[in-house]
């Protein structure tokens, strides 16, 4: 009776131990990979360069003069300028269940944005969370950072729709928004 106790129990460790190892290695799973980088760009830890996979909750920064464009899995596209720093807080594409989750923060220099197939999904949700705003991503290429001393967003193509302490606006192709001045479309 002991014996076979003993190793319904050791198979029961073990099927823990493969559980958690397994989370572990899908939740280090690449979202994307570096597709370019002009200067000194760091993702995490890591010296970036082409190829340089991208995770979950990776810091992506790049330097003075600096460039790095990131390629999520999806296709969707991000490109950061000099001295940006901007965190993966989350990413989720799942064609098969039909939904794609992301959610980026940026807390300093400018970025360009342009979902893939995340876009397709039928459950979505695409935020980008800025110092100054969050902007709700729907079919979205667009540019935001630092402009003439304030910070700004310029939709090029879709729709965001923008949120910050004391306005909230849609903005459609060709308008932007100022955030230290009164919203203002372009």
């Amino acid at each position: 009776m002991s014996a076979p106790r003993s190793i319904v129990c050791c198979l029961a460790i073990i099927a823990c131990l493969v559980s958690t190892s397994y989370i572990q290695t899908a939740s280090a799973a690449a979202v994307g990979k570096v597709t370019r980088v002009q200067k000194q760009a760091q993702v995490g830890s890591r010296t970036a360069t082409a190829g340089t996979s991208v995770n979950m909750n990776d810091r992506l920064r790049t330097g003075p003069g600096a460039r790095l464009q990131v390629r999520f899995i999806d296709g969707t596209e991000l490109t950061l300028g000099e001295n940006a720093n901007v965190v993966i807080n989350r990413y989720v594409y799942d064609p098969a269940k039909g939904s794609g989750k992301m959610a980026l923060s940026s807390s300093r220099g400018a970025f360009r944005f342009a979902t893939g197939k995340i876009n397709q999904m039928k459950n979505k949700d695409v935020t980008v969370n800025t110092p100054h705003g969050a902007l709700a991503v729907r079919g979205t290429e667009f540019w935001s950072g630092p402009i003439d001393g304030h910070y700004g967003t310029y939709l090029m193509k879709g729709k965001v729709d923008v949120r910050s302490r004391n306005r909230a606006a849609t903005l459609s192709p060709g308008q932007g928004v100022d955030y230290r001045r009164r919203s203002r479309r372009r």
